[in-house]
């Protein structure tokens, strides 16, 4: 996987935070960017991103509207895996990740790390 250029960042930040398909022109106007992209750029940098799997393409009358097909929660995760990937030592490298948590999300991760060895046992 890999990370989203800046302009595909902020189409899908736009898409996210609308939570449902929007249109180009729609996302275009979500976009707070200085200079404005042109209409153009965006529909094909969205054609992009629907091609890669990030949207969906749905027909609204003339225009298509595009959705989200993974949440923002599963790029990180993907982008976190590929760190991972490139680290010597891995075990090393999620101590030192974990050291750096704030408490109240190093006790989420205990549980849900519990949560997993429980669904493994049961397997």
């Amino acid at each position: 996987m890999t990370q989203f250029g800046e302009l595909e960042a902020a189409i899908m930040d736009a898409v996210w935070a609308a939570g449902r398909p929007l249109r180009v022109r729609e996302v275009l106007e979500r976009l707070d960017r200085d200079p404005e992209p042109a209409y153009n750029t965006v529909h094909t940098v969205t054609e992009i991103l629907h091609r890669k799997g990030w949207l969906s393409k749905e027909k609204d009358g003339r225009a298509f509207r595009y959705g989200a097909t993974k949440t923002r929660e599963d790029y990180v995760a993907g982008l976190m895996g590929d760190a991972l990937a490139v680290a010597e030592d891995r075990t090393a490298t999620l101590a030192r990740f974990v050291q750096q948590m704030q408490p109240r999300e190093a006790e989420e991760l205990h549980r849900l790390l519990g949560q997993a060895a429980a669904g493994e046992a049961s397997k």
